[in-house]
């Protein structure tokens, strides 16, 4: 599930493992020789999964960077609007690749379910409009096709779009978009 970023012609989001906001077999990002596992690499954030998507899409030429909340935030100013097909092209590949490495189990799953439940009654408890969660078992059977996002499925997801970058910042402080991978 991708962690949700605003997502603007001057912000560009790349999607995700986790819903609003990324997961073939390139050596540049699966570890190949010259390329560490991540693992293996100092850690960039909490998620080892942001990481190495990070680390692969960088590996693949983009200019982006990899945010403290664990999203990976590209820039129009990087990305030129006539590369944007090739970059999301990019980004899907390498998603694609990152979800092959850090398989989501059951068990992740189900702490998925739990956080995002969490998330949810705090971006309610702060008044934004929060989508009811589908069951766990309607979460576990759509999470590969279209996973459910507390985040993706509020008003923050329109709001982010002219939301202060330190409002957005206290938001994900106050309420943690889980990460797979980062669930313990």
């Amino acid at each position: 599930m991708p962690v949700l970023r605003r997502s603007t012609l001057a912000s560009v989001t790349v999607p995700g493992a986790l819903a609003l906001a990324l997961l073939t077999s390139l050596s540049a990002c699966s570890g190949g020789p010259g390329h560490p596992e991540p693992s293996a690499q100092t850690a960039l954030s909490q998620s080892p999964v942001a990481d190495a998507l990070y680390r692969c899409v960088t590996a693949r030429g983009w200019d982006v960077t990899l945010t403290d909340d664990g999203a990976i935030d590209a820039s129009s100013e990087t990305i030129p609007v006539e590369q944007y097909d090739r970059y999301v092209a990019d980004t899907w590949a390498c998603n694609r690749e990152v979800g092959a490495r850090f398989p989501v189990d059951d068990r992740q799953k189900h702490l998925l379910y739990a956080a995002e439940l969490r998330e949810r009654d705090c971006l309610d408890s702060r008044g934004y409009t929060v989508a009811d969660p589908p069951s766990l078992q309607v979460f576990l059977d759509q999470y590969d096709t279209a996973p459910w996002s507390a985040m993706a499925s509020s008003s923050v997801a329109e709001l982010s779009e002219t939301m202060p970058e330190s409002e957005w910042q206290a938001l994900n402080r106050a309420c943690p978009q889980p990460v797979p991978g980062a669930l313990r």
